[in-house]
């Protein structure tokens, strides 16, 4: 079975959050700012393409305003679905508004050990965590979870997806990217997999994340790697991350206006460019607690803004990836799975396509394996529930009821058995009786993650042939010099 087929949900459940006058306002109101305020694009390059195209450009404050016919003119050539490559057709994801699909968390720079001790993360925490992706049923994509920072700053990045393609044959997504020539030897890499540039635009095996800068900035390492990366096929995912009462206005519908100007105004930039280019409407908005100042990427009003987004990617007909999973949990837990699990059913029941992720705690800072494994639960059941309610003649059952009338025992029936199946089934939770757990020996679910996560580890990992290995190295190794 190919993987999206596990993750197919079809015409899934819908939180309709806002109406669609709603929608069209805050869609209103992005292209007044976009016209009356602008952006600030921190490259030439940009610049120079947005001039082309008469946007009224100020080179000197690097003020960019967008009319609004070029900005909808710009908008509707980006392709409403396409496909995330993965290192072999079989884990190959289908954007198209009917699969759902979560991958591991990026950005982190510590992992946390079943014994609960902290360290510095490197590069083969990525590959152990490329590998637990690769045996969860229910996570889709790998990632530059944390930082590789036993490796040289110089190819960190360059050792981050290294990481990921020879521990999983998973889509991968990479973060982080700098410079032009980091974009350039991805690419080659990503070529290197695909066999060939063609190839590479069909199945492209990762996506890059560029994070805009809060408010309405463009900054000049994402803006031209945008238009080197859109320009070789590579699907881009702007990832705005404005902050209620900080970095956006504290309620919910101006940051959302906030949010969706930096996307916008990325997605332009590039559709102007390179017409066609697979953009994602992407983002990672937050609150902050008032109080204390800290981090609430998980507060009842940071999902609500990220829901927003789902809607607006709706509006605009693109591909929406947000983030979805960022507990600010210390350790695996009550609070990191009730906090997922929110996280992920409003994500995916106001629209998104993929989340990004799982796999860290602490607000994104700390690779938690177990809580991997443990999120893979929840998607699943966030899966079934988005597959809704089936109602036919076979799912009524007038006649079977008919039959059964007052005292019939339907267990032993045959429409039983052909839909049992169907019924979703837990791989950690307990769903036994109290004896039977105290008899297996009363583990806790996190302590039934850590066994997964040990088993995993200790399977032999997929591998790539050695000839390709020697090309890595060999893309790596020029890059360095």
């Amino acid at each position: 079975m190919a993987h999206a087929d596990k993750c197919y949900v079809g015409k899934r459940v819908r939180m309709q959050l806002l109406a669609a006058q709603d929608v069209r306002r805050i869609h209103e109101s992005t292209l007044d700012v976009l016209a009356e305020v602008g952006v600030m694009y921190h490259s030439r390059r940009a610049l120079e393409v947005l001039a082309a195209h008469d946007a009224a450009v100020d080179f000197q404050t690097t003020v960019a305003k967008l009319p609004a016919d070029l900005v909808e003119r710009a908008l509707g050539t980006a392709p409403q679905s396409f496909t995330l490559g993965g290192r072999s057709p079989e884990y190959d994801l289908p954007l198209d508004g009917e699969h759902v699909y979560i991958s591991s968390d990026g950005c982190g720079v510590s992992r946390r050990h079943a014994d609960g001790s902290v360290r510095q993360s490197r590069k083969q925490d990525l590959a152990d965590a490329a590998r637990v992706v690769q045996a969860l049923d229910n996570v889709s994509a790998t990632s530059a979870v944390v930082s590789a920072q036993d490796c040289p700053p110089e190819t960190r990045v360059l050792h981050e997806f290294d990481a990921c393609l020879r521990n999983s044959e998973k889509h991968a997504i990479m973060v982080s990217i700098k410079e032009d020539w980091e974009a350039r030897s991805l690419i080659r890499m990503a070529e290197a997999v695909a066999g060939g540039s063609e190839e590479l635009r069909a199945r492209p095996p990762f996506t890059a994340i560029i994070c805009t800068v809060s408010p309405l900035h463009q900054e000049r390492y994402g803006m031209d790697l945008a238009l080197t990366l859109a320009e070789a096929g590579i699907p881009i995912s702007f990832y705005p991350m404005p902050i209620l009462g900080a970095t956006g206005p504290v309620t919910i519908a101006g940051s959302a206006v906030v949010n969706n100007a930096e996307f916008v105004s990325a997605a332009v930039l590039v559709q102007l460019a390179h017409p066609g280019a697979k953009v994602i409407h992407g983002g990672g908005p937050t609150a902050m607690d008032m109080s204390s100042g800290a981090y609430a990427s998980n507060s009842p009003e940071a999902m609500l803004l990220r829901s927003i987004q789902g809607h607006m990617a709706d509006f605009y007909r693109v591909p929406a990836w947000y983030g979805a999973g960022a507990t600010t949990a210390k350790e695996p837990g009550a609070q990191s799975a009730f906090e997922n699990t929110l996280a992920m059913l409003m994500a995916y029941a106001n629209g998104a396509d993929v989340t990004f992720g799982t796999g860290l705690l602490d607000g994104s800072r700390i690779l938690c394996l177990e809580n991997m494994v443990i999120d893979d639960e929840i998607m699943s059941m966030v899966k079934r529930i988005l597959r809704g309610v089936e109602v036919s003649d076979e799912t009524l059952a007038l006649d079977l009821i008919a039959k059964m009338g007052f005292a019939g025992n339907y267990l032993f029936d045959g429409h039983t058995r052909r839909h049992a199946r169907e019924l979703w089934q837990a791989q950690l939770a307990e769903t036994g009786t109290y004896h039977a757990w105290e008899q297996a020996g009363a583990k806790s679910t996190v302590e039934k993650a850590q066994d997964r996560v040990r088993q995993i580890l200790a399977a032999e990992p997929v591998g790539l042939p050695d000839g390709l290995c020697r090309e890595l190295d060999a893309i790596i190794a020029a890059a360095g010099k």
